[in-house]
Formats: C-alpha cells, structure tokens, sequence
C-alpha cells in the first residue's frame, strides 16, 4: 500500500470514528431531554342531548312594499337600515290627480243619494195637492162638456180633447197618490250604491298614494327616490323584521328525530367572535331536501340591538330531553397532528412518555369541549406542556397527575 493511500485511510477512519461519537452524544442528549407537562384525566358530565347543524339567520317576517298605484315620487322618508314601524310612512306619490278624481266621485255619489231620498220620500204634499185640484178641474170640466154632447151641443172631436185631458189628469192624481214605483226606488238605490263604491275606490286610490309600513322591521333595501316614476306593483322597499331573528338549520335525516318543537336551541354566529343565543325550535320541516337529506329547523332566536344580521352563517345545538354521559378536556389540550386531524397527548406511567391519540371533537361544554371518540376515560392527557412535546417524548409530571 503506497504512502497516500494509507493516509487516506486513516483521514476516513478518524472521521467515522468522530461521527460515531457525536451520534451517541445525541442520542443520549434526547434521552435525558425531559419536558414537564401537567396532565389529568377526561371529566365525565351528564348533559342533555344535542344536534349540531349549521344554518344562516334571516328576517322572521320579510315583506315586499310596493305602491298600489303609479305615479311620481315626491317624497322618501326612510334610509336602508332605518328601523321602521307598521304603519310608519315610507314614501309618497304625487297626489293631485287622484284627489281629483276622489272629488269627482264623492260629487257624483252626493246626487246619487239625493237621487235615492227623493225616489224613498215619494211625491211631496204640495205636488199631491196640486195634483188633486188639476184632476178636479178636469173632471168638472169633463161632466160639464159630457152633458152638452149628449145634448148635440158640442162637436165630438171637440169633446175627445176634453176627455183626453180629463183621463191625463186622474192619471197623474192617481200616480201621485201612490207614491214612487218599486222598480224606480230599486234604480235609485241601486245607483246611489254604485256612486258610494266609486267614491271608496277612488278614495282608497287617493290613499295607496301615501306607502306605509305593513310590519315592524328594519329597511332591508330602498330602490326608489324622488322625482322617479314608479309604476303599480313594483316593489321599492323591503323590509326585515330580526328581533327576533330566525335562523334557518338543515337537520340530518338521521337526528331529525331529537328534534322536537319548542326545544331550547344555542346559535353562535363565526362572524360575532362565537358569542351565544338563546332561541326554541319554531318550526320543524316535513318534508327532506332532495340533495342533502336534511330537514329545515327554524329557530327564533331573541336579537335586540339587532346584533345578528340576515345572512350570517350560524351554528346551532339544538338540545333534546334525554340526557346523554360525555367526556370533556380543556381545549387547548388538543393540536393538530401532521395531517391537521385533531389530537390529544396521552401519558403512559410504565414508559413516561407521551403518545399522540386523534379524537373526534364535539361541541363546548362549559369551558370545556367534548371528545365524542378517541378517549375511554381512563386516560391521562395533557393538558399543559403539550406545545413542547412529540410522539414518544420523555415527559415528567409538573404537580402530579390528576
């Protein structure tokens, strides 16, 4: 073996035996790497059984407005978000036209009934009267005329006038005593009615002019202003009512059946930080939707202020009757594993070391969440510490297990 080969050799074999050296520095380094946590085993709780779903909030009455006649606006009294009140005018059309015409009718329904009353009063005294003395005076002359043709004094044709108005005049005397004819009082009424419905239709018209609030809520949108010309029918507002607030869930067909009407329901909204809502259960579909097979719940949930909004996502937990027994750790207890799946760390006495479980995580309970899978009981898990550690870390106990 030549010079330079047999120092080569022993560069390599100081290096491997350097190397070696460090790995076994190492590797008793970890081994006596211990981290302190705290760890306790899951409570145990009895709760009342519950349904997750998740949902939005919407208005518990939503309403369309829109003018029933058409026309120009000439004034608009609310904004979109201005809480408004049934009955509260939201805006106005030009009036002038329909005034007019209301006008028109209720002049047209004041001859009808003058009309009417005069067709029920029948024939006044005065004109009986008159009446009376005309027939009279006829007759007189009628007898007085009768006498002298039946005497070959008077020509017939001259006798024919005088009996013609004889029999003209008891006509009129006759009518007159009997007063108004049915069929003519029923034409009468039945006019003065037709008046009174014109005058009414002209007057609701004249009123459907003013737009008002038909419920109590909040301006959902506004598509109108003055100077526009809106036609009949159009909606120009909308309104929300959200106190309270209706948040709409899809039940899973498999847990419909915990669900039952009036139940005591929790909402929490994502975009208000998690904060809580009491509500009930209004109301319970009958019917699955096709895709999902889920039932739509409706919950009313009170929401003065409002603080929640129509729209937002929200979850629910809808809690039934039975009581179910549930296993609960602190939060931060978890973390998620390489995958993101949700873990816990377990400490196993016998080795003191920490292993890595994945649970099924439920909803809060209290300050606690619950572990629906993953976990018996009888585990001891860490609850502090657990962000220093790894699958297999030597762990002492800080305060003693619990």
């Amino acid at each position: 073996m030549q010079k330079n080969q047999i120092f080569t050799f022993l560069i390599v074999l100081g290096v491997t035996a350097l190397t070696s050296c460090s790995l076994q520095e190492t590797h008793a380094a970890s081994e006596q790497a211990v981290v302190p946590v705290q760890v306790r085993a899951p409570a145990v709780v009895e709760r009342a059984e519950s349904v997750s779903a998740s949902g939005s909030a919407e208005g518990s009455e939503t309403a369309d407005v829109a003018f029933q006649v058409g026309g120009r606006v000439v004034r608009v009294l609310v904004e979109e978000g201005q809480h408004v009140t049934k009955g509260q005018l939201l805006a106005e059309i030009e009036p002038t036209d329909y005034r007019n015409a209301f006008n028109a009718a209720e002049a047209q329904k004041a001859a009808a009934v003058a009309v009417e009353q005069r067709a029920d009063a029948g024939v006044r005294r005065q004109e009986l009267e008159q009446a009376r003395i005309e027939f009279e005076r006829a007759e007189d002359e009628y007898k007085r005329m009768k006498f002298l043709v039946e005497r070959k004094s008077l020509p017939p044709n001259d006798f024919q006038k005088i009996e013609a108005a004889y029999k003209a005049a008891k006509e009129r005397y006759d009518m007159a005593q009997e007063g108004t004819r049915k069929e003519d009082r029923a034409a009468a009424t039945a006019q003065a009615h037709a008046a009174d419905a014109q005058a009414s239709e002209e007057s609701k018209r004249l009123s459907d002019t003013r737009l008002v609030a038909p419920i109590s809520g909040n301006i959902g949108m506004r598509r109108v202003d003055p100077g526009q010309t809106v036609a009949a029918g159009t909606p120009v507002f909308s309104i929300v009512e959200i106190n309270p607030v209706k948040v709409r869930v899809g039940v899973p067909e498999a847990e419909i059946a915990k669900v039952h009407q009036g139940a005591a329901a929790e909402i929490s909204a994502p975009s208000l930080d998690g904060r809580r809502f009491a509500g009930k259960v209004a109301i319970i579909g009958v019917a699955a939707e096709p895709t999902s097979r889920t039932y739509t719940v409706k919950i009313l949930v009170p929401n003065p202020g409002p603080v929640l909004l129509a729209g937002m996502v929200a979850e629910a937990r809808i809690f039934g009757p039975a009581k179910i027994r549930s296993l609960t750790i602190p939060g931060e207890a978890i973390v998620p594993d390489p995958q993101g799946a949700a873990t816990v760390f377990v400490y196993f006495p016998d080795r003191k070391r920490v292993y890595g479980r994945r649970v099924e995580v439920g909803p809060p309970v209290g300050n606690e969440v619950e572990i629906r899978s993953g976990l018996s009981g009888g585990e001891q898990v860490v609850v502090a510490g657990q962000q220093k550690i790894r699958e297999g870390s030597l762990v002492e106990i800080a305060g003693g297990a619990r």
